[in-house]
Parts: C-alpha cells; structure tokens; sequence
C-alpha cells in the first residue's frame, strides 16, 4: 500500500493513556476530514507514548510515502515546537533525501486559534 503524502500530527505524549487516546481521536476525524484529498493522516508522539515521530517517519517512507508533513498540534513556541521537533526532521530529511518531508506551523501559530477561543468563550458566557 502506497501513501504518497502523509499528514502527522505530532502531540507531546502523556503518561495518561486517556490523553493519547484523544490525540489518536482526532487523527482519526481529521483523516475522514481530509480523505478526498488524498492524504494519509498519522499521529505520533514527541515522549511518553508511541508511536514515536521518528519511527513513524520510518514507516511511511516504507509505505512508499514521497512527501510528509509533519504538524506540531502545539499551542506555543516552546523548545519543543522550535528546536526539538526541528531537530528531528532535520535528522529524517538526512536519511531519506528523496522524501521531502516538511514542518508545518505548529497549531498556535494559527490565527484561526483566537476565533476558536472567542467562540468558546461565547458559548462559556451565553
């Protein structure tokens, strides 16, 4: 089976497993989501759970991914977001030159965010 471009969203991990369960949750709507444009969506996890960003790297290059992006679901710029996740696809991008595998503005970077926020405070105050 052949996933030429691969969506991974990357979440931190939590020694609760309810919480990597809600991240798996929402790969999971996000790939029905993006299904008519042909892109396979992952999840992965920086620590504490699996699978891990590098070995999910690793198993779509072998699914025959050409393209990855991968997609910090991070809401602030923290070391995680502008120095450990970069690290990691510098690092994939090394091994597998062929595969254009790219970062992503992590989630807070997003405008969208503020109106997400806006309307559940909204809903908060109604």
């Amino acid at each position: 089976m052949s996933d030429p471009h691969v969506l991974l969203l990357v979440a931190h991990g939590s020694r609760g497993q309810h919480a990597n369960d809600e991240v798996r949750l929402l790969t999971a709507k996000l790939a029905r989501k993006l299904e008519p444009e042909c892109v396979q969506v992952q999840c992965a996890f920086l620590e504490l759970a699996d699978p891990s960003i590098p070995s999910s790297i690793d198993q779509a290059v072998l699914r025959g991914a050409d393209r990855i992006t991968v997609l910090p679901y991070f809401l602030v710029a923290g070391r995680h977001v502008s120095v450990d996740i970069p690290k990691i696809v510098d690092q994939k991008n090394g091994e597998y030159p062929a595969v254009d595998i790219r970062l992503s503005a992590y989630l807070g970077a997003t405008e969208r965010v503020v109106d997400m926020l806006s309307d559940m405070v909204k809903r908060a105050i109604a």
